[in-house]
């Protein structure tokens, strides 16, 4: 054997350890890309969600560490003008309902600008309202579920929205409630007049079956409360004020929204009658007073802008809210929000966050064919009021359709609704559990939405080539035409919801390819069970289609 020279050993034990390092680097990076895999099986947007809630958490920690400085905030900067000063910073958490958001709020004399933290000297624009417009009240219980410090917090609100509003410290929710009580003094001192005719219409008021208007003069200081007082007197009610509510139905809101008795209904007629708040982040978004007090008086269709509806409390929900039709609402053509709506999922019930609600016998409404519960080409007023609420609510709710809702909660609502009740008041559920609700309405529709029996077209529909689009839409046209008139009606309204909540992608974390984990399996399914390795093929394929 011939015996190899230093250098060919040197040689040798380089190679060798190069083989040694690069099958050892191709094992990790196996491992790697078998946990990632694995990890994406068991629920796939949960950790794009989970990234983008721990950074923004995150953010909002540092942001907390580091003082805003006026003069170098280029934020603070661009708001400034000679008739208005910056105040004060604060870093807080707002909170309606369940849902809970981290917030940066700067105010000035005039307006109160709410920002999203993005790095302790980058902030997103999330709202703007004029100080003068706001209210504050300490009714927590009314405005937010769960638990809160009434130490550190309070309730604050501009047309038409309440939130509960929570500071690090003590000192400093004092601080920011007597800045902006004498800051809505001073600013409604301004106002010019102080007191403006409100109509007011009665639904099932007294004797009347009908709706009657009455006209109040309303000064700027009146809260909800006495308008209801004031009302009460003009229509000859003696009842007590806790027993009615007032109602504000907007033309920038599809669905009414109830007042709870602090709020300002002057504030909320002269918002409607200014002109939008617009080009967010110039110096001159808010008006010079004196320009706004002109707008005001030659503003002459306000009843078209607002109006304000009051009801007794027993039947405050009987709604009418008016849902956008999606065959007025055009949108830019997509592949993904195509592709999603067809999730290949032979059990209804694959969806990891989907809530378990329990399956009783079919009541009015759950578990009916569309052909049962729909009349006159129209959907059931609570499909339909499910539809609105979602088609508002979701696109600014991050993990809708996602995020799971309590079981009870989710039951009491079903059942509510399955009991044949058409005026189920949605605005005082959770936007989680409404979500979860229409899921399971879709789920238990007889067939599918898409109609099991058309499974295999669509399946085929799905495996066209990405140069064959046009063929594939006009394949999808096709088979929607052979969905009944219900079916058919339905999955415009779902597409429509989705396609906005789509849209906001970037605000709720769910874009088309989320959204078609969570709610395309309660779409569409096997006529007859499948084997696990038939449903992973089916859905690899539409996978493959989402993200091309």
């Amino acid at each position: 054997m011939e015996t190899m020279s230093p250098q060919q050993q040197n040689e040798l034990s380089r190679r060798t350890s190069l083989t040694g390092e690069s099958k050892t680097s191709k094992q990790h990076e196996h491992k790697r890309r078998m946990k990632s895999l694995s990890h994406r099986r068991q629920s796939a947007p949960s950790l794009v969600i989970n990234k983008a809630l721990t950074r923004s958490r995150t953010f909002s920690r540092e942001s907390f560490l580091v003082p805003v400085c006026p003069d170098t905030c280029p934020l603070v900067q661009s708001f400034l003008c000679p008739d208005r000063t910056f105040l004060l910073h604060g870093h807080v958490t707002l909170k309606t309902g369940l849902q809970t958001q981290d917030r940066d709020l700067f105010l000035f004399t005039d307006i109160l600008i709410i920002t999203k933290s993005k790095s302790p000297t980058h902030f997103k624009l999330k709202a703007q309202v004029c100080v003068g417009e706001m209210w504050t009240a300490q009714c927590m219980e009314d405005v937010c579920e769960g638990s809160t410090n009434p130490e550190r917090s309070f309730v604050m609100g501009w047309p038409t929205c309440n939130c509960v509003v929570t500071f690090s410290s003590e000192v400093q929710k004092e601080r920011w409630l007597s800045l902006l009580k004498s800051g809505i003094k001073e600013e409604k001192e301004k106002d010019d007049p102080k007191t403006i005719p409100l109509k007011v219409f009665g639904k099932g008021i007294g004797s009347c079956a009908q709706a009657v208007s009455k006209t109040l003069g309303v000064s700027n200081s009146d809260s909800t409360n006495e308008v209801v007082r004031l009302a009460l007197q003009q229509f000859g009610v003696t009842s007590c004020v806790k027993d009615y509510q007032l109602w504000v139905s907007s033309k920038t809101d599809n669905a009414p929204y109830p007042l709870i008795g602090h709020e300002f209904p002057f504030s909320i007629q002269m918002n409607h009658m200014r002109e939008p708040l617009s080009q967010p982040g110039r110096r001159d978004t808010v008006q010079p007073p004196d320009r706004q007090r002109a707008m005001h008086r030659d503003q002459v269709q306000v009843d078209k802008q607002c109006q304000f509806i009051l009801k007794t409390r027993c039947s405050s929900t009987t709604t009418t809210p008016v849902i956008v039709d999606p065959a007025q609402k055009p949108f830019k053509r997509r592949r993904s929000l195509i592709n999603w709506a067809f999730w290949k999922g032979s059990n209804p019930n694959l969806h990891s966050s989907s809530t378990n609600l329990s399956s009783p016998a079919p009541g009015y409404l759950f578990g009916q064919s569309l052909s049962t519960i729909c009349w006159d080409n129209s959907l059931p007023k609570p499909v339909m009021d499910m539809l609105v609420f979602l088609y508002n609510e979701g696109p600014f709710t991050r993990g809708i359709f996602r995020r799971s809702a309590g079981a009870r909660a989710c039951r009491e609502l079903r059942d509510r609704l399955d009991s044949g009740a058409q005026d189920v008041p949605m605005t005082r559920e959770h936007v989680f559990i409404i979500a979860a609700v229409f899921k399971d309405f879709l789920r238990n529709i007889p067939g599918s939405l898409l109609c099991s029996d058309l499974y295999e077209q669509w399946m085929d529909v799905m495996e066209e080539a990405e140069s064959e689009e046009e063929e594939q839409a006009q394949d999808i046209t096709r088979l929607i035409g052979l969905l009944p008139k219900e079916n058919a009606l339905l999955l415009r309204y779902v597409v429509s919801v989705l396609h906005g909540i789509q849209e906001n992608a970037h605000d709720n974390q769910m874009n088309a390819f989320n959204l078609s984990v969570c709610i395309a399996p309660s779409m569409l399914w096997a006529p007859g069970p499948s084997s696990p390795e038939v449903e992973g093929e089916g859905a690899k394929k539409v996978r493959g289609r989402l993200e091309g």
